[in-house]
């Protein structure tokens, strides 16, 4: 939660008319309040502590990663995710806690940042790869947003979500060939129920009529098959 306006013009105040001879204001900003965690407030001081004497506790850093959560202390998560893996090295549970909870909030650089830890951490999950191209849109940075998402669907073509998703991403960019090819590819490595479906093969015929690239040459036939 950020300092107000007029909580920033109190704090100013009071420097001028008290403390600025000595210099205590010159070079500390005010302290944020602190967060209210309600009835966990007893357990997330609890864990804070314990992680104070050990600070590579996974299984209480993952904990208090979890109650921050759910509570919706997007920052307080943010910081022990970062402080956890400055110390102990990289915590996927607690990346992804971070990513959840800044993407829910709207931080879209701290969900990139989790995000790309993710990717570091395992650069061949699809999911991660996912959630660092919804990241990457988010923030309008629409063509590493498709590299990433095409990793993905390289990894998974048959997963639907996958498809729409980059799908979506290449319509953004005007890349209709790139679209009908990964239509095409979802229809051979997806299972039949789903690559046979009425709205796959709709796209699919769709898209082939309005591109002139090489691959929507063998799209038509492909269509065709559908019953």
């Amino acid at each position: 939660m950020s300092v107000s306006f007029h909580s920033a013009f109190r704090f100013a105040v009071l420097c001028l008319s008290s403390s600025a001879v000595l210099g205590a204001c010159s070079s500390k900003a005010p302290e944020e309040p602190e967060f209210d965690h309600g009835l966990k407030k007893p357990l997330v001081r609890k864990l804070r502590e314990d992680l104070a004497e050990e600070p590579c506790d996974k299984a209480k850093a993952q904990q208090l990663g979890q109650l921050l959560l759910d509570t919706g202390d997007t920052k307080g998560l943010t910081r022990v995710t970062d402080t956890f893996g400055e110390k102990c090295g990289p915590n996927l549970v607690l990346l992804q806690l971070s990513y959840t909870a800044n993407a829910r909030a709207g931080e879209k650089e701290q969900a990139l940042k989790a995000a790309t830890g993710l990717v570091t951490a395992q650069p061949d999950n699809a999911s991660y790869r996912v959630w660092r191209g919804l990241a990457l849109e988010s923030l309008g940075r629409t063509e590493e947003s498709a590299a990433d998402l095409q990793k993905a669907f390289d990894l998974q073509p048959g997963q639907r979500p996958i498809l729409n998703a980059l799908v979506k991403a290449y319509d953004a960019q005007g890349k209709s060939c790139e679209a009908l090819a990964a239509y095409q590819r979802f229809v051979e490595k997806a299972k039949p129920s789903e690559a046979k479906s009425a709205e796959v093969q709709e796209q699919l015929q769709e898209r082939a009529s309005k591109t002139s690239c090489p691959a929507a040459e063998s799209a038509a036939p492909e269509a065709a098959k559908a019953p």
